[in-house]
């Protein structure tokens, strides 16, 4: 009888505090807001004249330099920037910055959001560079960025630029490094919401040499594909290419390349093998004898390694140049495309890409591009915009883009990347037990 009595007791100690619990638990839900950085695109600095191509004109906008944060619809699908940055949310679409010294010279960059390292592989800094480093801080709080500058004779000591909330300013190249020929940036934001932009412009007394927007790159990897290089042929000779490399790893670095186009594929002379020093920009001469088109350029190094090939272009009679810049892989995305009418180019092993293209007129088309090693597809200008998605895997790209002022060069990567943050769940009994 007694041990009944206790069998019981554990019994019913045992549905208290089992009903106690059911009733105490906290139902585990995972929420999350979703949703894309603001984009930010370059300043336009002096003698410049900048247009950014967007996919609908209700994209809300607000410019830096000011104590306002406050956004404002565009009204037009190419809006014409003054002096200060653009910040732009665009949702899922990336907008293109088309920026032109009138008559001059071209050059292509995409808004984006910030980001937390950001190296350039292009621009010099001699007796010719009018070119320019213009570092944006769109936030609200002060901002610190490293800049390290490396040259043809090595690193540099870094230098702290401090920037107030929510403005730019703007580095001349030759002062980072006076007289170097060949230099290749590194930024690194300490604190602020950073971007950065190279602009490339020479000039020689008062004869123009040409202009570029160096895009920048991800950090160094050992597999480097540059997607689209610009091949022109005049009547004696090809472009004269030089390709740029620098390995900011404490050890050289040894490299092959592979040339891909429509030619075939064949490997340049002088690369394969060579030997890169350490913390030095290089140049390499990449004489390339083909029909005019476009190529891609593929690197592989045993040392993680940045790389840009410099073309010297002509449009319609002018002479300008162009920094192709290495692309990361292709992933789905949307980029604005009003006004442009860009080539796009595509590089891989096997190379698969579904692009929706939508039209001014609010009509979309779809287009599957199949091929081995390179790809090209124009887009009409009377496109909008243009979706990437289903890429195969080992596929980046980059469009090329010619004005009456020169040509330009875009690597197809988003400008921002859907974001998650969670939002905290409570229990109420845990308020009100």
């Amino acid at each position: 009888m007694k041990n009944r009595r206790i069998i019981v007791l554990v019994s019913i100690t045992a549905s208290v505090l089992l009903f106690s619990n059911i009733f105490n638990a906290t139902v585990s839900t995972s929420r999350f807001n979703e949703s894309y950085p603001a984009v930010v695109c370059p300043p336009n600095t002096s003698g410049l004249s900048t247009a950014i191509s967007l996919s609908s004109p209700k994209t809300l906008v607000r410019k830096t330099g000011t104590s306002s944060m406050q956004t404002s619809p565009v009204g037009f699908r190419r809006y014409a920037v003054a002096a200060q940055s653009a910040v732009i949310e665009a949702g899922s679409v990336t907008p293109v910055v088309w920026q032109v010294r009138k008559g001059v010279w071209a050059g292509a960059v995409s808004c984006s959001a910030p980001i937390s390292s950001q190296w350039f592989v292009g621009a010099t800094a001699d007796i010719t560079s009018k070119g320019s480093l213009n570092i944006v801080n769109s936030g609200l709080g002060r901002a610190l960025v490293d800049v390290t500058v490396y040259t043809e004779k090595g690193i540099t000591s870094p230098r702290t630029v401090s920037l107030k909330p929510n403005s730019y300013i703007s580095l001349g190249l030759p002062s980072l490094a006076p007289g170097s020929q060949q230099i290749a940036i590194h930024l690194l934001p300490r604190s602020g919401r950073v971007n950065g932009f190279v602009v490339d412009e020479r000039g020689k007394g008062l004869q123009a040499l040409g202009g570029d927007i160096v895009n920048s790159t991800g950090d160094p990897k050992k597999v480097l594909q540059i997607p689209a290089v610009p091949q022109q042929t005049g009547k004696k000779s090809s472009t004269p290419h030089t390709l740029r490399l620098l390995v900011p790893g404490d050890v050289d670095a040894r490299i092959s390349a592979e040339i891909k186009s429509t030619d075939g594929t064949f490997a340049p002379v002088g690369i394969n093998g060579r030997v890169i020093a350490h913390q030095k920009v290089i140049e390499i001469p990449l004489n390339v004898t083909m029909a005019s088109g476009k190529f891609a350029l593929h690197i592989t190094s045993d040392q993680p390694i940045l790389g840009s090939v410099f073309s010297p272009t002509l449009v319609q009679g002018k002479r300008d140049f162009v920094w192709s810049t290495s692309a990361e892989e292709l992933t789905s995305f949307t980029l604005a495309t009003t006004g442009l009418a860009p080539t796009l180019v595509f590089t891989g092993d096997r190379i698969t890409v579904n692009l929706e293209l939508t039209y001014t007129s609010g009509k979309t088309k779809k287009v599957s591009i199949e091929a081995d090693d390179i790809a090209t597809f124009v887009v009409p200008a009377s496109v909008r915009s243009v979706t990437f998605s289903r890429v195969s895997a080992g596929t980046s790209g980059a469009a090329l883009i010619s004005s009456k002022s020169g040509y330009g060069y875009l690597p197809l990567t988003p400008g921002s990347v859907l974001t998650k943050s969670s939002v905290p769940a409570s229990n109420i009994r845990v308020l009100n037990p």
